[in-house]
């Protein structure tokens, strides 16, 4: 994955003695480090190959290629489409690659600290009770994973609202007084 490196090692298997030199020729530019070279961090995605020139005295050889494969990191970003619902609404996150890359992304959510779906969208049960709930989304190309923002919902309390008259039979002409209360405060009627 980008910002990673990879460290190839060159054995001598024909037996061969005395001291040894390497030459490395990583996607077309020499280096000498001994019998093993590590890549930068800095390698963008694509394709790169290597070999090794051996040489002990005027006697050299040069290796098979190895090639590897340099993976983008997906860079994803999450969004809830509310961030404050009632008690029996539901929410739904959507993840959003922003980096670019390309290939089959996978993506794994997790709610409040259990996982819970694939695919780049989530959407909430509707059954959540009153409190905070935090989603994020591990997004994984190739073998390279990041770890979305997270987002933070607000489920509040569905108020239980009661109403009462201070009569229930009239004449015509009387008044009626109406009243409401709530089990939740803050209510506005």
């Amino acid at each position: 994955c980008e910002g990673e490196t990879v460290t190839f090692t060159a054995t001598e298997t024909s037996g061969a003695t005395g001291a040894i030199t390497y030459v490395w020729n990583f996607n077309g530019t020499g280096t000498d480090n001994g019998n093993t070279y590590t890549t930068a961090t800095d390698l963008a995605a694509g394709t790169y190959t290597a070999t090794v020139k051996a040489a002990i005295g005027d006697c050299d050889t040069i290796s098979n290629s190895v090639t590897i494969t340099v993976f983008e990191k997906p860079v994803v970003t999450i969004a809830a489409d509310k961030t404050e619902i009632c008690e029996g609404e539901t929410v739904t996150f959507t993840a959003t690659e922003t980096s670019g890359a390309t290939g089959t992304i996978t993506y794994e959510w997790t709610f409040n600290g259990t996982g819970t779906a694939n695919g780049n969208t989530y959407t909430t049960a509707d059954n959540l009770a009153a409190g905070d709930y935090t989603a994020t989304v591990k997004a994984t190309l190739g073998d390279c994973e990041t770890e979305s923002n997270s987002v933070t919902i607000t489920v509040n309390e569905k108020p239980v609202v009661t109403l009462a008259a201070d009569k229930t039979e009239i004449c015509e002409g009387d008044q009626i007084t109406f009243t409401a209360t709530s089990d939740v405060d803050g209510v506005t009627y």
